[in-house]
């Protein structure tokens, strides 16, 4: 999508920090978010992506009461920096509208 290789996005991941047991249980969200990414067709960029990111956020929200400092702090520093490899501003705070209390 857009010229993004999927091997960028899935880099990401690496950044995450935090309690070990909780980044299993979220990482396959944000798995499935890089896979949602790199399949969509090049003409697909920017606002149209927002679904894809919520979808993954509500998810995530699951588990909001595992969720201590370090790892909001990471988990919101991969999807912005996901968010800006697609074409989504980090400054738009798009993922506030959806993430839960954490």
């Amino acid at each position: 999508m857009s010229g993004v290789d999927y091997d960028i996005l899935y880099q990401q991941l690496n950044l995450l920090e935090g309690e070990k047991q909780f980044l299993e249980k979220v990482k396959p969200f944000l798995q499935e978010l890089i896979v949602d990414l790199s399949n969509l067709p090049a003409s697909v960029n920017g606002l149209s992506l927002l679904p894809l990111f919520k979808r993954c956020l509500l998810k995530i929200n699951d588990y909001e009461e595992e969720i201590e400092t370090v790892e909001r702090d990471s988990l919101l520093d991969v999807i912005y920096r996901l968010g800006e490899l697609v074409g989504l501003s980090r400054e738009s705070e798009f993922a506030e509208e959806w993430r839960g209390d954490w």
